[in-house]
């Protein structure tokens, strides 16, 4: 008994570290205080099991097994979060970091949507009411394909303005379904375009990429990235994988020489995204994104090496807006060009954000004016 005694306390030692772990880490997490609370009556639970295990002669092998596991496993997750440790890659596109992108969900083909259980989400995981299907009679329903430059300021975002605007003017009930998301490139578009544009059954499709497509690819290309949706979902629950995830690959997030998408493979995206509604009837609009960085490159796009130089991101992004009015030509389809009309303006500079790629509010509805505009001179919306 005696040379037992010792026993009971070494195995609830584990727990009380957890218990001391986690309620340091409850000052940057809340719910570590419910960690810490089922820790605190695991230990006592194990402490008393293994003392009247051995006060009655019985092996205590399942509570020291028990205590090992917390040792080997719960005590260095709870060790890292404690320190702060954090570290993500993957499905995200890491601007300023990506960290920053936790909160999205990972998905197979897209990389990333929004979480579907975060309030103005829906059920495709992307932000906005639900479209029903099939679509309700007497509706037009105009399907926005984009990056943040289409997804920012929502709920009033540029599409939205100009689906407001169109309605008012129209007379009638005009649906404005945004299937764009910050980070996304043409790869991801035109899984979208093929998952959901049937389905949706569009009047109308906007379709407006570039920047993502052309900033530098990490750890892999868009074509060539794979997603573990199952590993993922543990790898961002878990602090610990995270740590040997990132011994077991340290070329996750290691910046490459090339586009996420490259020149050839936007243009033929583009066409393909096209040619999926036109194939159909549906019209499609492509846009060009404009941009202030003539006047200046932000610090960041380079600190966090989207491109190589300053000179890159002008040239890059001119390419690629070159390559958008190329497609709209060759496959005759109407052309937003913001790119053209926003530089010819004299307070262009006040349409833009810092990053010179978003836009502010004034810039927003500029935008959704212009749209607004074109449509109704080309015919898009009757």
């Amino acid at each position: 008994m005696r040379a037992n005694s010792g026993v009971a306390p070494l195995v609830a030692a584990p727990f009380a570290l957890c218990t001391a772990l986690a309620l340091r880490t409850t000052f940057d997490d809340s719910r570590m205080a419910w960690v810490a609370l089922a820790a605190a009556l695991a230990g006592i639970a194990v402490f008393l099991g293994v003392r009247s295990r051995i006060r009655r002669g019985v092996s205590a092998g399942i509570h020291i097994s028990l205590a090992l596991l917390t040792l080997l496993l719960a005590v260095p997750e709870l060790g890292l979060r404690s320190a702060g440790f954090r570290r993500v890659g993957g499905v995200e596109f890491g601007y300023p970091s990506p960290e920053d992108f936790l909160e999205l969900e990972p998905d197979a083909e897209l990389f990333w949507t929004l979480p579907r259980s975060a309030p103005g989400t829906n059920s495709l995981g992307f932000a906005g009411s639900e479209p029903a299907v099939p679509k309700p009679e007497g509706v037009f329903r105009a399907l926005f394909l984009g990056d943040s430059c289409m997804w920012q300021g929502h709920p009033e975002e540029w599409p939205a303005l100009a689906t407001a605007q169109l309605a008012t003017l129209r007379g009638r009930t005009l649906e404005c379904t945004n299937l764009s998301l910050a980070g996304y490139s043409t790869h991801q578009g035109l899984r979208v375009a093929e998952r959901y544009g049937t389905a949706l059954t569009p009047d109308l499709v906007v379709v407006g990429y570039g920047w993502n497509d052309h900033w530098l690819a990490r750890g892999s290309t868009d074509s060539s990235k794979v997603i573990h949706v199952a590993f993922e979902r543990v790898h961002r629950a878990s602090r610990l994988v995270q740590l040997v995830a990132s011994w077991a690959s340290a070329s996750e997030g290691q910046v490459l020489g090339e586009p996420r998408v490259s020149a050839t493979e936007y243009r033929e995206n583009l066409a393909s995204i096209v040619r999926s509604f036109r194939q159909r009837g549906v019209p499609v609009m492509l846009v060009t994104a404009p941009s202030v960085h003539d006047l200046g490159v932000p610090e960041y796009l380079l600190k966090y090496r989207f491109a190589a130089s300053a000179e890159e991101v002008v040239r890059l992004h001119a390419e690629y807006v070159a390559i958008t009015r190329e497609v709209a030509r060759a496959e005759g389809i109407s052309l937003l060009d913001l790119e053209v009309e926003l530089a010819a303006r004299a307070d262009r500079a006040s349409l833009f954000l810092a990053d010179g790629i978003h836009f502010t509010e004034a810039g927003r509805r500029v935008i959704a004016e212009s749209f607004a505009q074109d449509a109704l001179r080309l015919g898009l919306v009757p």
